[in-house]
């Protein structure tokens, strides 16, 4: 924002240079062309850092709230279908295959608040 803020300034001045005749029409013009670009391009940069701040403060939420409902099941000694509920949104489970001759399946856990973690995916 500070740059953009510059930039008005420095079209001001050269504003103020062609009422004075010291800049031509045409410099000015490619010169006001360029600023206004580097403003857009600023502009739009801030937007994604903007949305990438705000996906970070979920993210972070999420997490939080997380950890939260992970303390108050460490105490549990049965995993039982309320609990599961609780934690987990879903759970895909791929077909069989065959590898080196044995069965495989691919179980794939997606947890409430923060998805599947990948630490943990098989």
């Amino acid at each position: 924002m500070a740059r953009n803020q510059e930039i008005d300034d420095t079209f001001l001045s050269l504003y103020t240079d062609k009422s004075k005749g010291i800049l031509t029409e045409q410099r000015f013009l490619k010169l006001t062309v360029a600023m206004e670009n580097e403003q857009k391009e600023n502009n739009g940069r801030i937007a994604e850092i903007q949305a990438l701040l705000r996906d970070s403060i979920d993210q972070e939420s999420d997490i939080r709230q997380f950890s939260t409902e992970i303390r108050q099941c460490e105490a549990i000694t049965e995993l039982d279908e309320g609990i599961l509920n609780h934690l987990i949104d879903k759970i895909m489970i791929g077909d069989v295959k065959k590898v080196n001759g044995e069965k495989v399946q691919e179980v794939r856990i997606f947890y409430n608040f923060v998805g599947e973690v990948a630490e943990m995916a098989a």
